[in-house]
């Protein structure tokens, strides 16, 4: 009879497990434009579907569960991770992941929301470009490659978040110039005028209004106020993925986290995290001079290797290292979940797969070979538009747990 019990329990745990993977795969075909709550605030590179980081949350944790982003990015993990009433641990070694992360999972409040509507009601009378600006020496580095007219438009607009009396307007205010910045400039041929920035920009400005609305009423649905759920369920550091473990902000009454949701640096890909292309291959690193942050990293930084390097021996043991600090914060219920992209996936997809056994971590299998499944992904926004499907236009899913 125990027997029985046994395998009638180890039958239906199968079934479960088997729906988990179905539920996981359907949301990886997804093709759905990224939208909804604030994922629309920055295209921020390879970032996540929505659609899938809140599926793969929904199978593989429960309420009240820790949610945990080595490679936060633009935040996908952590904003869908909130809204469905988990706590959400965050860290990426890029200041501007920072700053987009907290802008999209900080609610407003009415006299916030108040205070901006005013502000950007008068931001077309403060930007005209007869007005006298005066010269910031720290900046001149991050303003080049723009346009005269824009890079005015963009310091005047600037110059006045300061009067707005919150830190999170101030920092709402500047994500929305960042999001009218990045479409003004960023892999655009012809450069639009002032007129056409701040309609753009009013246009932007509303639908972020109507994006952190949308999340402030799920969260307070699931947490409760921000004033609560902000300092006991949410952290965003900063930081290398390397070492996380010793790191005093990781709150320790977490425990583990149930989930570790992320999308590590593609290897070998062109990905550009710090800069963007102004006409063709000028590159400008003014989203940092926008959010008020020091940068001054080459690509290979933000990236774990040059992707020149012939060989993958500096990324995979920059990727080791996070790897090893993430390993060391899970336990035998964790489940590390990971979408990632090779410029060669034939001779680099197994390299990175040895990497994580060796580091301690067991496969999934996902489906009826080895347990990797691909996709190609929709609407790419960096430079596959430009060439065409390439390699890098493959996503791959990757599930692990602890051997």
């Amino acid at each position: 009879m125990g027997r029985e019990v046994t395998r009638a329990k180890s039958a239906k745990a199968r079934a479960l497990a088997r729906h988990q993977v179905t539920r996981l795969l359907e949301a990886l075909a997804s093709s759905s434009p990224v939208s909804g709550l604030t994922h629309r605030f920055y295209r921020y590179p390879a970032r996540f579907s929505p659609d899938f980081a809140a599926r793969a949350i929904d199978v593989f944790t429960q309420p009240g569960d820790y949610v945990l982003d080595p490679f936060m990015g633009g935040g996908t993990s952590l904003v869908e991770a909130l809204a469905a009433g988990r706590r959400a641990l965050g860290c990426d070694i890029n200041p501007l992941a920072g700053f987009l992360t907290r802008a999209k999972t900080t609610p407003l409040g009415r006299r916030d929301v108040a205070a901006l509507v005013e502000w950007v009601g008068d931001l077309e009378g403060c930007t005209s470009l007869n007005r006298l600006v005066g010269s910031e020496p720290r900046w001149t580095r991050y303003q080049r490659n723009l346009p005269w007219w824009l890079r005015k438009t963009i310091q005047l607009a600037l110059g006045t978040v300061g009067g707005l009396d919150s830190r999170r307007a101030r920092r709402f205010a500047k994500c929305s110039i960042l999001k009218t910045a990045q479409w003004a400039l960023d892999c655009r041929a012809e450069i639009p005028i002032r007129e056409d920035f701040l309609e753009r920009h009013r246009q932007d400005f509303a639908e972020m209004l109507r994006g952190i609305a949308d999340f402030g009423r799920r969260t307070r649905a699931v947490l409760g106020s921000p004033t609560e759920w902000l300092p006991n369920n949410r952290r965003i550091l900063v930081r290398n993925a390397a070492g996380l473990e010793c790191d005093q902000r990781v709150p320790k009454d977490w425990g583990a986290p149930r989930l570790i949701l992320t999308s590590p640096p593609y290897v070998g890909v062109h990905v550009l995290y710090h800069r963007w292309q102004v006409r063709g291959r000028r590159e400008t690193p003014a989203p940092y001079w926008v959010i008020g942050s020091q940068d001054g990293r080459g690509a290979s930084y933000y990236n774990f290797a040059d992707r020149r390097n012939k060989t993958m021996a500096f990324y995979l043991a920059a990727m080791a290292k996070a790897f090893q600090s993430v390993i060391s914060v899970m336990d035998e219920r964790s489940v590390l979940v990971q979408l990632v992209a090779f410029a060669d996936p034939k001779d680099q997809l197994p390299l990175y797969l040895s990497t994580l056994a060796t580091l301690g971590l067991s496969g999934v299998k996902l489906g009826p070979k080895a347990g990797v499944v691909s996709r190609e992904v929709p609407n790419r926004k960096w430079y596959e538009d430009v060439k065409g499907s390439t390699a890098a236009s493959q996503e791959f899913l990757l599930v692990h747990r602890l051997r």
